[in-house]
C-alpha cells in the first residue's frame, strides 16, 4: 500500500483522562484522504497499551522517560510517512472536516497552515480566562498570511519543511511558537485557515492556570534571550518587568477586540483576575531571567 496523504501527530504525557476523546474525534474525520495517526507516549504507565487495545491502527511510539512536547513531536516526525504532517494535542477535539480542510489548504500551495482554536470549556469562568490568555492570537475569524507564529494544537506542515528547516527545540514551553517564528524568519509564509477548527479544553483549576502562566513567563525570558525575540527589552531592563502584566493584558485585549468582541467583553470583566494571573507570569519571567544570568556566570 502506498504512503498516506497525511500523518496526524500527538504527543502524550500524563493525559490518560483526555487522550481517548481526542482520538475519538480524529477517527471521526470525514475525508477521502488517507491518514495515519502517531502518538508519542512518555508517561510510563499503561496508557500506551490502552491506546493499542482501543485503537490498534494507531502507531504508538513509547519513550521510557518523559519527553517534552517538541521532543515527542520530533520522534514522530522522523517516523511519519505522510506528505503532510498535522499536529494536535491530547486536550483537543478536532472537527470532523479538520484534516480535510487542512489538506485542501495545502493543495492550494500553502506549506504551513494553522487553524482556528475554539473554547472547549465555555461554561467555566477559569477555563474561559485560560482560553483568552493562551489563544487570543489564534481565533482570527478570517484567512490571513500575517500570523507570526502558530501553536501545535492546530497546525500542519508539508513534510519537506522539516527536511529544510530542522526539527522542534527540546524545551518544556514554546517549542511550537519558536519553530514557526523561525520559519517566518527563514522566508516561509504561515497561512491561517479559520475553517480548520479544533476545540481546546482549557485549564479549569485556577491553581493550574497560575502554575502554567508562571512556567510560560519563565520560558519566555529564556526564549527572548536565546532567540532574540520581541520583548527582549524586559530581559535587558528588569526594572520594566513589573509592567509586564499590564502590557500583556493590553495586547490580549486588543487582539480580542479585533477578532471576537464577545470574548473581548468577557476578558474585560475578568480583568482583575487576569492581571493577578499575569503577575504570576511576570514573576516567572523574572526568575527565568535570573536563571539566564546564573548560567552566564557559570560560563565565565
Amino acid at each position: 500500500m502506498s504512503d498516506p496523504d497525511a500523518s496526524i501527530i500527538i504527543p502524550s504525557f500524563n493525559q490518560k483522562h483526555t487522550i481517548f476523546d481526542a482520538l475519538d474525534s480524529i477517527f471521526r474525520q470525514k475525508t477521502s484522504y488517507r491518514y495515519e495517526v502517531l502518538v508519542v507516549e512518555s508517561t510510563g504507565d499503561d496508557t500506551a497499551e490502552l491506546i493499542r487495545q482501543k485503537y490498534p491502527q494507531v502507531r504508538v511510539l513509547e519513550k521510557k522517560e518523559r519527553a517534552f512536547p517538541g521532543t515527542a513531536r520530533n520522534v514522530a516526525i522522523e517516523q511519519a510517512k505522510g506528505r503532510i504532517l498535522a499536529f494536535t494535542d491530547t486536550d483537543c477535539i478536532v472537527r470532523e472536516d479538520w484534516l480535510h480542510t487542512l489538506i485542501e489548504t495545502h493543495e492550494q500551495g500553502h506549506s504551513v497552515v494553522g487553524g482556528m482554536v475554539k473554547n472547549g470549556t465555555p461554561s467555566s469562568i477559569v477555563g474561559t480566562l485560560d482560553y483568552c490568555l493562551e489563544f487570543s492570537d489564534l481565533i482570527t475569524p478570517h484567512p490571513t498570511t500575517e500570523k507570526t507564529h502558530f501553536g501545535t494544537c492546530n497546525v500542519s506542515f508539508d513534510a519537506d519543511i522539516f527536511k529544510n528547516h530542522g526539527l522542534f527545540a527540546d524545551q518544556v514551553k514554546g517549542s511550537d511558537s519558536i519553530y514557526t517564528r523561525k520559519l517566518v524568519k527563514d522566508g516561509e509564509q504561515l497561512y491561517h485557515q479559520p475553517k480548520a477548527i479544533i476545540w481546546h479544553r482549557n485549564r479549569t483549576s485556577l491553581k493550574k492556570v497560575f502554575k502554567n502562566q508562571y512556567e510560560l513567563g519563565y520560558g519566555a525570558a529564556i526564549n527572548r534571550h536565546k532567540y532574540d525575540l520581541k520583548g527582549k527589552v524586559f530581559v535587558q531592563y528588569p526594572v520594566l518587568i513589573p509592567l509586564l502584566p499590564f502590557v500583556k493584558w493590553a495586547a490580549i485585549s486588543l487582539r480580542l477586540l479585533k477578532s471576537n468582541f464577545g470574548y473581548f467583553v468577557k476578558f474585560l470583566l475578568l480583568s482583575p483576575l487576569a492581571l493577578a494571573v499575569l503577575t504570576r507570569y511576570a514573576i516567572g519571567f523574572y526568575r527565568g531571567r535570573k536563571a539566564i544570568l546564573g548560567e552566564r556566570k557559570k560560563k565565565l
